[in-house]
């Protein structure tokens, strides 16, 4: 059924939440899923849950009786937290927050997002792949601290779509001492912001290359990496790919909280990201 009632398929007896569950969500790439929204006389419901199961079949099958239990719960939690994480609208939900201008996050991706956090948060790991377990719970932390930051001086605008972030150095009663005290924690504010979103960028792009490497070497292959849009020169706003060093990488591994790590060198890092 669809997430929404004015969706396509969105006939249903399904509650919301029922409607946000493993067994009523199917990943697809962005083409196949306009497609198949485009023509829904074409894809029924009960065509979409024949082709999730048949591709669960395939997916139990190739992973072999062996390492069925684990593996197969691996390849479903990968299958939800990419639908949670929305990959194929990071750029858009979140290069806002990178900008030179006013700070924004639209309002279904913070719940989205907080939503995604509290699923990682009471996840039942299964056995085996502890970086990728490492790195999943390290999103998390991310995605806590960009939210906890964010809604310290968050506010809904006018037609309640968008949060937009504050600036509140501009004060009612003229007095500079306070005016600059306070534009030195908004330009802080906005600078660990943009840290967290670049940080956090580069994992989930980490989480990308451990699924193909012991998942499934196929994941993400038609849509690529996640990226941002990031305002370089006047008029000019530039696409990157923020990711890793392989070095960076081993320290990762060799790390008990990465979270912690970034909190601790990010100040000290010249420069502060490299792409």
């Amino acid at each position: 059924m669809a997430k929404s009632p004015d969706g396509p398929r969105g006939e249903s007896p399904l509650s919301p939440e029922q409607r946000d569950e493993y067994s009523n969500l199917i990943l697809l790439c962005p083409t196949d899923h306009a497609l198949i929204d485009k023509a829904p006389e074409d894809f029924s419901v009960s065509f979409l849950l024949e082709m999730k199961a048949q591709h669960e079949t395939w997916v139990k099958s190739t992973l072999g009786a062996a390492s069925d239990s684990t593996d197969v719960k691996w390849a479903a939690l990968v299958d939800k937290l990419t639908v949670r994480l929305s990959l194929d609208t990071w750029h858009k939900d979140l290069s806002a927050l990178l900008s030179g201008g006013e700070a924004s996050m639209a309002v279904a991706t913070e719940q989205r997002l907080r939503t995604c956090l509290h699923w990682i948060a009471t996840r039942p790991w299964p056995e085996g792949h502890n970086d990728l377990q490492k790195v999943i719970r390290t999103i998390g932390h991310f995605i806590n601290e960009l939210l906890s930051t964010f809604s310290q001086h968050s506010e809904e605008d006018g037609g309640g779509g968008r949060l937009r972030f504050e600036a509140f150095y501009k004060i009612r009663v003229w007095n500079e001492e306070l005016y600059n005290s306070l534009l030195t924690e908004y330009k802080e504010c906005r600078k660990y912001l943009a840290d967290i979103v670049l940080e956090m960028t580069r994992y989930v792009n980490l989480f990308s290359d451990l699924v193909r490497a012991e998942i499934d070497p196929d994941f993400r292959d038609e849509e690529g990496y996640a990226t941002l849009i990031i305002e370089g020169d006047i008029l000019r706003f530039d696409t990157h790919v923020p990711r890793f060093t392989q070095e960076e990488i081993s320290e990762i591994n060799n790390s008990v909280h990465p979270f912690q790590d970034f909190a601790e060198q990010r100040t000290t890092r010249t420069p502060r990201f490299s792409w």
